[in-house]
């Protein structure tokens, strides 16, 4: 994976290290930096990295700037996805997850007027036009691209359809038996009743966490504009992207555990990029989720973390006294964890899941978690 050292320091306060020494200490940390390329006067440097799959929150520029944050004690400065204020809706837009065993939570957010054009610098921190090209990464429209720089800054991949391409509302769904769909690769494709798409009220418009369709697609005459962001079922993402040979971005992450919570922070960055270019907001932002999902997802249980328990793996390597609590602290919090003691001061300490919130957001990137359904 590629990974801009210009990029991260944006999201962190000073460090007290080149990119040289941060690469040395990245990796040490379990995140590989396996080659590192000067990239000029004020640009910094590339890592291309080896990500193993157990660190999929690392996948992204944001996950590994938390990385560096804890490592160095400094600052993560929060995401930025403040919006402007929503115009009024007749009614919100109309969303339903049929397919209750494999999408969680589905976030549907329409914008108006919007106008289709080439990225630019759109304003501090999303400095799209720059870092695709120091990334070598192919620009497209505001609107796709907007989408590829939330996936590459924190990792959760979003969509933008065409909305007055969508008849009714969107279900979340499995396919029909012998339903077709025209993918964004152009291939047509038949579809297998155990696929999951996203579909309107008449047809299947793309396959879920896997690859969108042709016919709602963005152009050049688009002007308004569906951006979706959701948790799929990893399994079930995985058995349609391998059914139909494709190995996409998107399905990347799903098939590795996506974050629960974090849809409505990535679907606010992708509608912040493209407004800056004009447009507005219809309505708020639609949320459906499935509470069977969320309580195995976002709502588990903390887990119990013995003081003693450290001290004995890792040994003694504080003046010979062993880890201090204040230390396992500090670094658990800096990953996001919240924490509850529950015994002495060499007891138990309780761990949580939750994250940092994210600006404007009472959700959170789930950061400090290492299992597979939350990972971020």
């Amino acid at each position: 994976m590629k990974i801009l050292t210009r990029w991260l320091r944006n999201y962190l306060s000073a460090i007290p290290a080149d990119d040289a020494q941060l690469a040395e200490d990245l990796t040490l940390r379990g995140i590989a930096v396996e080659g590192i390329y000067d990239l000029g006067a004020g640009n910094g440097s590339l890592y291309e990295m080896d990500i193993t799959t157990n660190r999929v929150d690392a996948m992204n520029h944001y996950g590994v700037a938390r990385e560096a944050a804890a490592i160095y004690g400094v600052e993560l400065k929060p995401l930025d996805v403040t919006l402007p204020e929503a115009r009024k809706a007749a009614a919100a837009f109309p969303v339903h997850i049929e397919a209750e065993d494999a999408c969680g939570r589905f976030t549907a957010r329409v914008l108006r007027d919007i106008s289709i054009a080439e990225s630019r610098d759109w304003f501090p921190g999303a400095e799209v036009a720059t870092y695709f090209r120091l990334l070598e990464q192919k620009p497209i429209s505001n609107a796709v691209d907007a989408t590829n720089f939330a996936w590459l800054a924190m990792g959760h991949p979003t969509h933008a359809f065409d909305l007055d391409k969508i008849e009714g509302g969107i279900v979340v769904r499995r396919a029909r038996k012998g339903e077709r769909l025209k993918t964004l690769d152009g291939m047509d494709r038949v579809l297998d009743p155990e696929d999951l798409v996203v579909a309107d009220h008449a047809k299947a418009l793309a396959l879920a966490g896997v690859m969108g369709g042709w016919d709602t697609m963005i152009t050049a005459e688009t002007k308004n504009v569906l951006v979706e962001a959701a948790w799929f079922d990893p399994m079930t993402v995985r058995q349609t992207a391998r059914r139909h040979g494709l190995h996409t971005d998107a399905s990347h992450r799903f098939e590795r555990g996506a974050d629960f919570n974090a849809a409505p922070a990535a679907s606010a960055l992708v509608s912040r990029i493209l407004l800056a270019n004009g447009g507005w907001i219809e309505g708020e932002l639609v949320d459906a989720r499935i509470p069977a999902i969320e309580a195995r997802t976002a709502d588990r249980k903390p887990v119990s973390l013995a003081l003693g328990e450290v001290q004995r793996i890792l040994g003694k390597t504080e003046d010979e006294a062993g880890i201090a609590a204040a230390t396992v602290e500090a670094v658990l919090t800096a990953l996001g964890c919240k924490l509850r003691q529950v015994g002495g001061s060499t007891g138990s300490r309780r761990v949580g899941t939750s994250g940092p919130l994210v600006a404007g957001h009472a959700s959170q990137l789930a950061a400090g978690s290492r299992s597979r359904d939350r990972p971020h």
